[in-house]
């Protein structure tokens, strides 16, 4: 049995820790899993009540011993992160980005995505030159919704399911009425790295370089497009191109 559970498993989880690792003064979102009643080692299996979703630091603590069945299962009734804002953040610092979004590229593009004049999914750069992810998550329900701003987590709101692997290359969030947005950090290596993932790109790249894929809807509206598509108000549908050096994206009015 492979050990990661399956994905009603998983959201499951999150869901009940509140998204974040459920320790005192953690709330970390970036979750494993645990298997404690009865340990991996004793039974491989993926039974939501013997298990737990954990950061990766408290992970490691809980294989060593440092939590015994009842104390999680203490944290599964009242994990830290329920009603609080997750805590940490997104440390994927890279230099150079391919931005893919409505089946666009963009190189050297501040501003991924951006609605009447309001930047949605946008970087900015440290004293080293990084890359440091801004959301702002758009809705039309009048509730909160995923913040993050250069990096660190501000809310997140009341999300149906909210992803981040250990990995920490990809956040994923999805709310009642619909709303979603999705970021997603690929490394490619070389030429041909870039043809495998995108067979119909044709332009020079710098290589390696990190792709950014988003996948972005927003309930009750048009607006709903992924790495490679776009259906927008209008109907508009955007073609494979390479666009250099421009300040914003994805815009819409």
């Amino acid at each position: 049995m492979n050990r990661t559970p399956p994905v009603p498993v998983r959201r499951a989880l999150r869901q009940e820790v509140g998204f974040g690792c459920p320790v005192q003064d953690c709330g970390n979102p970036y979750l494993s899993w645990h298997h404690f009643d009865p340990p991996w080692s004793e039974r491989e299996h993926h039974d939501p009540p013997g298990m737990i979703a954990l950061c990766a630091e408290h992970h490691s603590k809980a294989d060593a011993g440092a939590f015994d069945k009842e104390q999680l299962r203490q944290l599964k009734r009242d994990p830290f992160a329920k009603g609080r804002a997750v805590k940490g953040r997104f440390d994927w610092l890279r230099n150079e980005l391919l931005l893919v979004v409505g089946g666009m590229f963009y190189l050297r593009t501040p501003i991924a995505v951006q609605v009447g004049g309001r930047p949605i999914v946008s970087t900015t750069r440290d004293s080293d030159g990084h890359a440091l992810l801004n959301v702002n998550m758009l809705s039309t329900s009048g509730r909160p919704r995923m913040v993050m701003v250069e990096s660190y987590w501000l809310s997140h709101g009341e999300p149906d399911d909210l992803e981040c692997p250990p990995n920490g290359r990809l956040v994923a969030a999805s709310y009642p009425g619909g709303d979603l947005l999705r970021v997603e950090f690929f490394k490619l290596a070389d030429a041909a790295a870039v043809r495998e993932r995108y067979p119909d790109a044709s332009w020079p790249l710098p290589v390696p370089i990190n792709a950014v894929e988003i996948r972005m809807r927003v309930g009750g509206t048009e607006i709903d497009f992924g790495p490679r598509e776009s259906r927008l108000p209008g109907g508009n549908i955007f073609p494979n191109g390479l666009i250099r050096d421009c300040p914003v994206g994805l815009a819409i009015q």
